[in-house]
């Protein structure tokens, strides 16, 4: 089934794209803010951010990679909300550069709502791992009525598009994980599964991979075979992976244990064999047809 659009409306509340921005949408009672670290002061009056809420805190480990806070605040006896616990994070180890807060224009979170958003924000983030999550303990979900969580499952799935217009991809799996049509409604699938099949020189075995097409790059996944001695024709950046995912212990039985997303055909099948390759050539369809003929194809 088609999606439907969707017509967001964002406010540069500073006059410039790296400032704060308000995000709103019509017919939805959210507003969703971003705001730089260095601009939360400036955000102390408004007062739907002292409101009840959830907030989303974002960051990067001494690793570089992206990691993510989440939690719920409610309206304190001093009449601060949201703004006022995302201010107290300040103190923290934890050095977050950004955060998006989600409130409501007719102030409608109570406790259980913001308890049950904020169980299923994290656990979302969880299951599609873009981000490492740094919530210690699993939110209580709280206990809300089936009509109350029709409501805020609604507001969940707006949520998580104003996520992604504000350039966080927390809630959007690497790979498509929504439900095939049949052939007869559907000219293809919307991410090309392709394969690699080669035998290594250096350990004498038969590499096989899967990976695939999507609208941000090309997705080896998780289960794909690796070869795990390095050639000496290997772009740094691609060895410099490699090392990291045997640290992590992310190659198990020579196998990968999560989807790396790579922005070229060749950086993803140099990965798997370890040595400088075209994948346009590499990577080929189910009946052979390789990536590059396929692509020549496409453009006639």
């Amino acid at each position: 089934m088609m999606k439907s659009s969707k017509n967001f409306n964002l406010f540069l509340m500073d006059g410039e794209v790296t400032g704060r921005i308000k995000c709103t949408l019509s017919n939805w009672t959210g507003i969703v803010y971003k705001i730089p670290r260095p601009y939360l002061e400036k955000c102390k009056d408004r007062q739907d951010l002292k409101q009840s809420g959830v907030y989303f805190l974002f960051g990067k480990n001494d690793d570089g990679d992206d990691e993510v806070y989440i939690g719920q605040a409610g309206i304190r006896k001093n009449g601060e909300g949201v703004l006022y616990r995302v201010a107290e994070h300040l103190k923290n180890e934890f050095y977050f550069s950004e955060a998006v807060m989600l409130t409501t224009q007719n102030n409608s979170f109570g406790p259980t709502e913001i308890s049950y958003l904020e169980n299923k924000f994290t656990n979302m983030a969880i299951d599609v791992d873009r981000y490492k999550v740094r919530n210690g303990n699993d939110p209580n979900p709280g206990n809300v009525t089936e009509e109350k969580e029709s409501e805020l499952e609604d507001f969940i799935e707006y949520s998580k598009m104003v996520l992604g217009v504000l350039g966080y991809k927390l809630f959007v799996p690497i790979v498509d994980r929504t439900p095939k049509e049949s052939s007869e409604n559907n000219n293809g699938d919307k991410e090309l599964l392709l394969y690699l099949s080669r035998k290594s020189g250096k350990s004498n075995r038969l590499i096989e991979a899967k990976c695939k097409r999507t609208d941000e790059g090309f997705v080896v996944l998780k289960g794909s075979m690796i070869e795990t001695i390095d050639s000496t024709a290997i772009p740094k950046s691609i060895k410099e992976l490699r090392k990291e995912c045997i640290n992590k212990n992310e190659i198990i039985d020579g196998r990968i244990s999560k989807n790396y997303l790579f922005n070229s055909p060749s950086y993803a099948a140099a990965f798997i064999l370890g040595t400088n390759a075209n994948g346009k050539i590499q990577w080929k369809t189910e009946k052979g047809i390789s990536l590059k003929d396929l692509e020549e194809n496409e453009m006639k």
